[in-house]
């Protein structure tokens, strides 16, 4: 073989490699999206005494950016209370969505993993790095 044809091999096995890499960069966003349903379970600590278990669900849409914007409510008495919005960035070292949080009184980061129809994730408290929550769901909603 001579070498401009494995220049060229090379450089085309580059642009796919490129083309590949830009596909799943984006691919996660469609995974997330929808309406899902479940659990928000507090871990017991003392330094988080008012921590209740919720029946929650989260409104996932697109977002410009990568990102996607999720709408989470709780349901008390059978009423769904809407506790906040916020964007999520896709994080591919971690293979998850995260948001970091901070109002005036907590500071936190919220993990979001998608495997299927079942997504999984945590609350951690950032100035002590304690897991708050764990979030189970379920979709209920197609993409």
């Amino acid at each position: 073989m001579r070498f401009a044809d494995s220049a060229r091999i090379l450089a085309a096995a580059a642009v796919l490699v490129g083309e590949a890499a830009v596909a799943s960069a984006s691919a996660p966003k469609s995974e997330i999206l929808g309406l899902w349903r479940g659990e928000s379970i507090c871990v017991k600590s003392r330094e988080f005494p008012a921590c209740h278990d919720e029946s929650v669900e989260y409104a996932v849409y697109d977002a410009a950016g990568g990102k996607v914007h999720v709408a989470a409510y709780k349901f008390v008495d059978d009423q769904k209370v809407l506790m906040g919005e916020m964007d999520f960035g896709y994080d591919e070292t971690l293979g998850s969505w995260t948001s970091e949080f901070q109002n005036a009184r907590y500071h936190g980061l919220w993990t979001f993993t998608v495997a299927g129809d079942a997504l999984t994730g945590t609350l951690v408290d950032l100035p002590s790095k304690h897991k708050v929550r764990d979030i189970s769901a379920r979709r209920e909603t197609a993409r």
